[in-house]
């Protein structure tokens, strides 16, 4: 059996809390090999006993948790000193608990937030924390670009990655606002960690903006690389087969004609010669391998 629990409406949630509110203590859920991004859904799975119960006392009150990165993803339950300082807080929209325990949420992130302070790890981590919001870019033809640039950019490379579905592109073309496109393009990146949490601390919302343009410049590069290779290898695979196709048809027709291969025959002639010579075992061995 499979419990499901669902978010309420925005009246559920006590005053002062929700997707743009801080809690204060927050329960610290570390996140491996993921990065969280400010004002997108995550789905994460939760099996570390400490995190089980973290889930389930933010259900039972506010639902709020922060989700910050771990520095080393081997750990199962990292230490504060192991985890970085900047992440996003959130609300769990939704949870299924299955039979072995573990569990399925949905986070609906909100603001970047920094811990300010660690206060305890038990029964898991909590902390202060404060709300990092990105500092101001106006409005510019400049950035109006980048954005059309990063629209067109990525648009290519859906269409190329397998890994990354057509909605995605729609819902990237559909989105003007840089900060927002910044954020739901690059938690949709393979990146590593480091990177992603770079992208993440970059508060100047045009610079991670030409960040991810470079990026994903360099992503288009590798990509249609591999493409022309895909295609180059493909049609000398499709060569090979056409000439083994039409050997076998040369074959074929020589064997209705009753001519032999000139080459077999020649073949076939030397190694009846050869039986016929008395020859030391070595130099016949040799004799053999250089016949083949």
């Amino acid at each position: 059996m499979i419990d499901v629990t669902t978010a309420g409406d925005a009246s559920d949630i006590p005053p002062g809390t929700g997707a743009g509110g801080i809690p204060s203590p927050a329960r610290v859920l570390p996140l491996r090999e993921a990065v969280a991004f400010p004002d997108t859904v995550l789905p994460l799975a939760v099996g570390q006993p400490r995190s089980v119960e973290l889930v389930n006392d933010a259900l039972a009150g506010d639902r709020m948790i922060v989700l910050v990165a771990s520095k080393e993803p081997e750990l199962e339950e990292p230490p504060p000193d192991r985890l970085y300082t900047v992440g996003v807080v959130g609300v769990i929209a939704r949870m299924m608990r299955a039979p072995d325990g573990t569990l399925r949420i949905l986070v609906q992130t909100g603001p970047r937030v920094k811990v300010d302070h660690w206060i305890g790890e038990h029964p898991y981590l909590s902390a202060e924390v404060s709300e990092l919001p990105d500092t101001d870019d106006e409005e510019s033809p400049e950035l109006t670009a980048l954005v059309r640039n990063v629209q067109q950019t990525f648009g290519q490379i859906v269409e190329a990655l397998p890994y990354l579905p057509e909605e995605l592109q729609v819902a990237v073309a559909n989105v003007d606002d840089p900060a927002a496109l910044s954020h739901l393009i690059a938690g949709s990146l393979r990146l590593k960690t480091e990177e992603k949490q770079d992208l993440l601390e970059e508060r100047h919302v045009g610079r991670r903006l030409r960040r991810i343009a470079e990026i994903l410049a360099s992503e288009l590069d590798v990509v249609q690389i591999g493409t022309r290779i895909q295609s180059e290898v493909q049609g000398e695979i499709d060569r090979t087969q056409r000439e083994y196709f039409l050997r076998q048809q040369l074959k074929a027709i020589q064997e209705e004609l009753g001519e032999g291969d000139p080459a077999e025959a020649e073949v076939d002639e030397l190694r009846a010669q050869l039986a016929e010579v008395d020859l030391p075992e070595e130099i016949r061995t040799q004799a053999d391998r250089e016949l083949s």
